[in-house]
């Protein structure tokens, strides 16, 4: 089946942003106990992908109010489902989904963009830093501050943690909470291909070689 190809207006700049997110209670305190929860493991995406440099989207990123202008487009995935097969492009045989719009982001590169617990600024290089929000993050509080320059195929790993307390506002007991995420910037395109449902889910290799940036504090 031919895909629709679509032109952007200006070249558009392709952000891959893998995440990883464990929560867990004192009792799993010790790494040993958890180590196996934030490990990284390969993935299986609808959200979107790069293939003989041609970018892939599915089509309901077309609904994002910022598609049409936007300079930069986010390809967003959760690093939940582990896999033992490698360099496999497209496995038809899984479960089809719909993409929920907010699992991809667009932007406009004119002024800072939220996006997670980080924020994403363009001035002549495209930055990433560090937005700390407590109920998202926990304590120890951190410092906002810049945390990297993103260039092309040169990912990046973020190490974060923090303990969440909501003994004061509700019954839950203190979360500990450990996010790990990679960004992986590919650089610009000038268009992109939108497939369809039932969409087909794509295999992907998390790199192993990568910068990492580790925010991780003792928490006992």
């Amino acid at each position: 089946m031919k895909l629709q190809e679509v032109k952007f207006k200006h070249p558009v700049k392709l952000l891959q942003v893998y995440r990883s997110i464990n929560e867990y209670q004192k009792s799993k305190k010790s790494f040993d106990t958890r180590k196996e929860s934030v490990a990284w493991h390969n993935v299986y995406s609808q959200n979107g992908y790069i293939h003989n440099q041609e970018l892939y989207l599915p089509d309901s990123i077309t609904s994002h109010p910022a598609f049409n202008n936007c300079g930069l487009i986010t390809i967003e995935d959760e690093c939940t489902t582990s896999t033992t097969a490698a360099n496999i492009l497209s496995i038809p045989s899984l479960p089809s989904r719909r993409l929920k719009p907010a699992n991809n982001h667009c932007f406009h590169l004119s002024h800072p963009n939220k996006l997670h617990v980080f924020e994403l600024n363009y001035h002549d290089a495209l930055e990433l830093h560090l937005r700390y929000d407590y109920f998202e993050v926990g304590i120890p509080e951190r410092d906002n501050f810049k945390l990297c320059t993103l260039s092309p195929h040169l990912p990046v790993e973020v190490k974060l943690n923090g303990k969440l307390d909501f003994s004061l506002t509700s019954r839950r007991q203190r979360v500990f909470k450990e996010q790990h995420y990679i960004f992986e910037y590919h650089g610009d395109f000038d268009s992109c291909y939108l497939f369809t449902t039932p969409y087909t889910s794509v295999l992907k290799k998390i790199p192993d070689e990568r910068k990492v940036i580790d925010l991780i504090k003792p928490l006992w």
